[in-house]
This record gives C-alpha cells, sequence and structure tokens, in this order.
C-alpha cells in the first residue's frame, strides 16, 4: 500500500539529503543522496513524499506556494 507524507524540513549531510516528514501525526526521517533530487531549492515549497509499503521513496509532488 501506498502512502504519502507532509515534508515538515529538510538538511543535508555530506552526499546525502536527510527529509524529515508527518504522516498521520507521527515524524520520522527518510535519507536519500543528493544527486536523486534534482531541484533542491522547491523543497521549500508545499511538499509530500510517496513510500512505497517498505517506506522508499517512490515519488515527489511539489505544489508551488
Amino acid at each position: 500500500m501506498n502512502t504519502t507524507a507532509k515534508l515538515i524540513n529538510w538538511k543535508e549531510h555530506g552526499d546525502m539529503i536527510i527529509l524529515e516528514c508527518e504522516l498521520n501525526g507521527k515524524r520520522f526521517e527518510i535519507s536519500t543522496y543528493k544527486q536523486r533530487i534534482y531541484n533542491a531549492h522547491l523543497l521549500s515549497d508545499d511538499v509530500y513524499i510517496r513510500l512505497d509499503s517498505s517506506d522508499n521513496i517512490i515519488g515527489i509532488n511539489i505544489y508551488k506556494k
């Protein structure tokens, strides 16, 4: 089952980007390589991370503010 989590915050750590997300009132972090997120500057807009049943990122939806 796929789910969608809201991006709360993000930070760079070496060659990784750490995404702080919220789903059903619970916060958690997901890390991914910077090279997988081509337009990191857009992460300041309304962002939702699509996750598969194993909490792997399958997509990112960005909605301009």
